[in-house]
């Protein structure tokens, strides 16, 4: 089998425009309208995703080391700021639209920061008397916990509650910009696995599969390709979080390859399988019944509709297929800053679907000691589901 040179693997889809200060300002002008509902006086944000949605910060430095904390406040009523080590401010400058800032010479283990935080928190106009931090479900605080717990006994009596529900809702509802980078995103990492059967052959590792992936992402204009899930099986797989391991692939092996890439802060998250050889019968019929159940996912996001709606559509072709639901506990979630974001595709989630939305539809099934997954990305749109990921095949990809 010819290999490909990478270094010739085109870039075919045109950089996007950077978000407009217009963007930054409406979404923080929507978190003070959450902050009254929430009765907050006040949101800090530390986690990547959120400093990044509302400061327009972006760096390669900030969140792969845990020695410095970054901290952006959101007042409801005054000018945000922020609050960062002096190593950050060039770059805080060339990339947030905040000018308001803050700095300390950090590491200073002694006091990252609080000296400046705490102040600032306490001259803030206290209606409600309660400041929002990111301590909720699904969510990480970027700042050491006991500095937190500092932050609780300076600001008495003021409350200190959870906002990770209000950034949530904020960021559910995406803008046109935002679609377009979940987009980009899909269409860069659909050719990549378009050309997978160009690139992998029998007797490929699964380290080297990933390698291989991941490098024609790059090299088709993703910015970072943080996930790569891979699997790999005679008939089926195992697991769909795992890999690469160095197992070579082998004829008759099912693969499936999940990824979460970005591009603009905005990550895509979606898998194919491919058969090794011709497919076993019951692999070709699973992966059947799956496409099916994703299409029946697809046309259940509508606005109106819930998140529980979603899954029970997907659900209901599965059983009808004669294929066990079990204990799964979600078929999707929420996209976009984050590779699963609010809401969850599950029993019991009665979070309604607007237009703005963006969802992947994620239905799997297990048979025998084996499994395969299919996953799509989608937007709801005031009518039907925008597809933003290139369609699978309905019958599964060889690889010969």
């Amino acid at each position: 089998m010819t290999k490909p040179d990478f270094s010739l693997a085109p870039r075919s889809q045109p950089e996007l425009q950077p978000f407009t200060r217009e963007e930054f300002e409406g979404r923080v002008e929507r978190a003070r309208v959450l902050m009254t509902h929430h009765r907050l006086d006040a949101i800090v944000l530390t986690s990547e995703a959120n400093v990044e949605y509302l400061a327009g910060f972006v760096t390669q430095f900030a969140w792969t080391t845990p020695s410095r904390p970054w901290y952006f406040i959101v007042p409801r009523t005054r000018d945000a700021a922020a609050v960062i080590p002096e190593i950050g401010t060039t770059n805080w400058l060339e990339t947030s639209w905040c000018r308001n800032i803050r700095t300390w010479p950090s590491p200073r283990p002694d006091d990252e920061g609080l000296s400046l935080l705490t102040p600032f928190l306490r001259g803030i106009p206290a209606q409600f008397g309660r400041i929002g931090f990111e301590i909720g479900a699904e969510s990480r605080m970027g700042m050491p916990f006991g500095d937190f717990l500092k932050v609780i006994d300076a600001m008495s009596p003021t409350g200190i509650d959870d906002c990770t529900l209000l950034m949530a809702e904020l960021r559910a509802i995406k803008s046109q910009a935002e679609i377009d980078h979940i987009r980009h995103i899909c269409r860069i990492a659909g050719e990549t696995f378009d050309h997978v059967p160009g690139f992998v052959g029998i007797g490929d590792s699964e380290k080297d599969i990933c390698r291989k992936f991941a490098a024609d992402l790059l090299l088709r204009g993703a910015d970072k390709v943080p996930y790569t899930s891979i699997g790999a099986g005679q008939d089926g797989y195992s697991s769909i979080i795992m890999g690469p391991t160095d197992r070579r692939v082998a004829k008759g092996d099912v693969l499936i390859i999940d990824t979460g890439a970005k591009y603009g802060g905005y990550f895509c998250d979606f898998d194919r399988n491919y058969s090794f050889g011709p497919p076993s019968d019951e692999v070709a019929r699973i992966h059947d019944v799956l496409w099916r159940a994703t299409e029946a996912g697809i046309a259940a996001a509508r606005p109106g509709n819930t998140a529980a709606d979603v899954f029970l559509a997907q659900a209901r072709v599965l059983e009808a297929a004669g294929v066990p639901v079990g204990n799964v506990g979600r078929f999707g979630h929420g996209l976009g800053k984050l590779i699963t974001e609010f809401p969850s595709n599950a029993p019991g989630d009665t979070t309604v679907l607007k237009p703005g939305m963006v969802l992947t539809v994620e239905p799997s099934a297990m048979f025998g000691d084996h499994m395969i997954a299919h996953e799509e990305d989608l937007v709801i749109t005031e009518a039907e589901p925008e597809l933003l990921t290139p369609r699978a095949n309905r019958e599964i990809t060889r690889v010969d």
